[in-house]
């Protein structure tokens, strides 16, 4: 995997590793798109070109769907106001309240905080 962990070389410093994935998902959906073309132009060759093709193409296929999954939880995908998309900067307040309310009812309660104090020993951290 030596060849995912190279980073181009950048003036401005080290890339940052969340835009390091985007550029080899990037790269991977190009090279999908490049074989696709590849294999469509030569499947007259040999009928397992066939495979290669379907391959590609259902590649392409998941990496565009992840794309626009991902990026309509954050945003609007290519800036169009479409309907249920931005779902996490719309509702950020509700999901944290609701994670407040979660985290207060499965894991604040008096039985499991005195549960997590009797195996606490304090001396024993302190030395």
């Amino acid at each position: 995997m030596k060849l995912l962990s190279a980073s181009l070389p950048s003036a401005g410093g080290p890339v940052h590793p969340a835009r390091r994935m985007r550029m080899v998902a990037t790269g991977m959906l190009l090279a999908m798109a490049l074989l696709f073309i590849a294999a469509r132009a030569t499947v007259h060759l040999h009928p397992a070109i066939a495979f290669v093709q379907a391959f590609a193409e259902a590649a392409m296929v998941g990496g565009l769907a992840d794309w626009f999954a991902v990026t309509a939880l954050f945003r609007h995908p290519l800036g169009l106001p479409i309907p249920h998309t931005a779902i996490i900067p719309r509702n950020k307040d509700r999901i944290g309240d609701t994670l407040a309310l979660f985290l207060r009812d499965n894991f604040l309660t008096p039985a499991v905080v005195a549960r997590r104090m009797q195996r606490l020993d304090v001396a024993g951290a302190a030395g």
